[in-house]
């Protein structure tokens, strides 16, 4: 027989072990403890699950929450890095300590290229002999 993953299908296999075995009159006191035990585990297995999902519910939230924290935290580190920037000067190369690209001179401009002229094409490409 098929091993059964799916707590479904394990909560769905077990419910109805316990009531063919409370159906059938001839064997229940016989196995009365081992359902029971059973019915002990079900009991635990139920419990087990709502807390999983109550977590799975309370994971999203606090992912969300963290994407909130995520966001004022880059919104304060904006603010310090201008705050720092003012402090001690745009120029300053101090500023690469804090991950700020100061304003640096820039370089001389190089010469414009010389544009030339298109060299005029045929109008019309020779013909190719048929051969």
């Amino acid at each position: 027989m098929a091993t059964i993953n799916s707590i479904a299908d394990v909560f769905r296999d077990w419910e109805g072990l316990n009531e063919a075995a409370l159906r059938t009159p001839e064997i229940q006191a016989a196995v009365e403890p081992e359902r029971l035990a059973l019915l002990e585990s079900f009991t635990e297995v139920q419990d087990l699950k709502g807390r999983q999902e109550e977590l799975g519910g309370q994971r999203q939230e606090v992912t969300q929450q963290l994407k909130a924290a995520v966001a004022r935290g880059r919104e304060k580190a904006i603010r310090l890095r201008s705050v720092i920037r003012g402090k001690i000067g745009p120029r300053n190369e101090r500023l690469v300590h804090f991950k700020v690209a100061p304003l640096r001179p820039r370089g001389p401009r190089k010469p414009a290229a010389e544009l030339k002229p298109k060299e005029a094409e045929p109008a019309e490409s020779p013909a190719k002999p048929a051969a």
